[in-house]
Order: structure tokens, then C-alpha cells, then sequence
């Protein structure tokens, strides 16, 4: 009887995560769609896209920052260098600042300044690039935008199997955290979730702190999260709570 329950809270727990995270991946496949068919438009024209022919995804990127029902703080798409025929760099980014009124992102590309920021570097651009899969990254500090602890979810922009760039979203990690906390909390055994590299992102026991690398117990039972390529796992210890 207790196996049952043990087995039905970790069901429960792992299937809202999964269901959150695959809400906010469909949502960046969509904005990605997007971005195709104007690739696809312009083909037939044999001209490359300009920074002119992204404007109307503001009103895409604001809807769903307005709607705001999986927890998004920022997003928007970031695309591959020299895919536009008029900017080398470009994001297209809308986020929700402190006083809560959606506002463009503005960042630094010029590569002669201290402050230059350099996407082409950072895992949640690196990733998809490379894989050609969806990837979340963190959490970590958003040192060069929001300067929150934040979770990157991203999804490669392919035209043709042709890498353009990446749909993005930040959740700041102080309003998801609830979500993984209460799912986690319903669990009677101490339990944490753990990225690709081993590091905590929830916990349900002050045993253990977010951000920190976990070392898990040789009686711990560790559960593969299931959504896409993510590589995220619930980690169950024998002690209760």
C-alpha cells in the first residue's frame, strides 16, 4: 500500500512538470513557425529577411507575455549571425519588468564594448545549434538582462534543416519555483529535481538548496523526466520528510 502511494505521488509530480514544460515548448514552436514562413515568403523572392520583416512578431510576443499562464518572464527569437541582410546581430525580445508593463529587451552588439552581448556563446543558443533539439538551461543569474535566477527554455528555427536561430523564454525561477515546490511537497519523502549537470532546482527539504550540485544517496531512486530532450530528473531519497 505504501509502494502504491509512493508511486502515484511521484506519478503526479513528474506528470505536472511535464505538462508545464511542454505547454511552454509548444508555445516557442509556435513563435518559430512563424519565423519560418517568412523565410519560406522570402525564398520565393530569392531575397534574404530584414530585421523589418520580424516586426509583427511583437504582437505575438506580447500576447503571450500578457496572458502569461506558464510563469514567462522574457521571449522572444534570437537568430544565427548573418541571416538578416541588415543586421548581423538580432533578438527580438519583450519582457516584463518589475513595474509589470511588457517592454522590449535592449542589449548591447557592438563587439568593441566591455558590455557586448555575445549569444553566439551561450548554452541556450549553443545548444539547440547543435543538437537541433529543444533545450532548457539552468538556473542561473541573467547578469546581461533582468538580473534574475532564471530557467532558459529554447527551440532551434529550422528552414529546411537549416539552423536561423532560436525561439526563446525565461521563467524566473521565483514564480515557477511554487510549482515544482507544491508538486515536490505532495511527495512524504525528502525529493528533488536535478538538471543535466546535477544541480538542484527544487526541493521539497531544507536538506537541500537550489543551485547547489547534489550527490545522490546509493538508496535514492532517480526518475527521468520525460519531456523531449530535456535531461532533467526527480531524484527520491528513503527519508522522509
Amino acid at each position: 500500500m505504501i509502494t502504491t502511494e509512493l508511486n502515484e505521488e511521484r506519478r503526479q509530480c513528474t506528470q505536472r512538470l511535464e505538462e508545464v514544460f511542454s505547454t511552454v515548448f509548444e508555445q516557442l514552436d509556435t513563435l518559430a513557425e512563424h519565423v519560418v514562413t517568412v523565410w519560406d515568403a522570402l525564398a520565393v523572392e530569392r531575397r534574404k529577411p530584414t530585421s523589418r520583416d520580424l516586426a509583427f512578431l511583437q504582437a505575438t510576443i506580447e500576447e503571450r507575455l500578457s496572458t502569461n499562464d506558464t510563469y514567462i518572464n522574457g521571449t522572444g527569437v534570437v537568430l544565427e549571425p548573418g541571416e538578416l541582410a541588415d543586421q548581423e546581430l538580432f533578438l527580438q525580445w519583450f519582457y516584463r519588468p518589475a513595474s509589470g508593463k511588457i517592454a522590449p529587451m535592449t542589449l548591447n552588439f557592438n563587439r568593441q564594448s566591455e558590455s557586448f552581448y555575445n549569444y553566439q556563446g551561450m548554452p541556450w543558443f549553443t545548444r539547440p545549434k547543435l543538437t537541433l533539439q529543444p533545450s532548457v538551461e539552468g538556473p542561473f543569474v541573467d547578469l546581461y538582462g533582468t538580473e534574475l535566477y532564471i530557467l532558459a527554455f529554447s527551440v532551434p528555427i529550422l528552414v529546411g534543416g537549416h539552423f536561423v536561430g532560436v525561439a526563446a523564454a525565461d521563467i524566473a525561477l521565483h514564480e515557477f519555483d511554487p510549482v515544482l515546490t507544491r508538486c515536490l511537497l505532495r511527495m512524504k519523502n525528502e525529493a528533488f529535481i536535478i538538471n543535466g549537470e546535477g544541480r538542484i532546482v527544487a526541493a521539497n527539504s531544507a536538506n537541500w538548496f537550489v543551485g547547489n550540485m547534489a550527490s545522490r544517496p546509493a538508496a535514492a531512486k532517480v526518475h527521468k523526466l520525460e519531456p523531449l530532450s530535456i535531461d532533467w530528473s526527480l531524484v527520491e531519497l528513503p527519508t522522509p520528510r
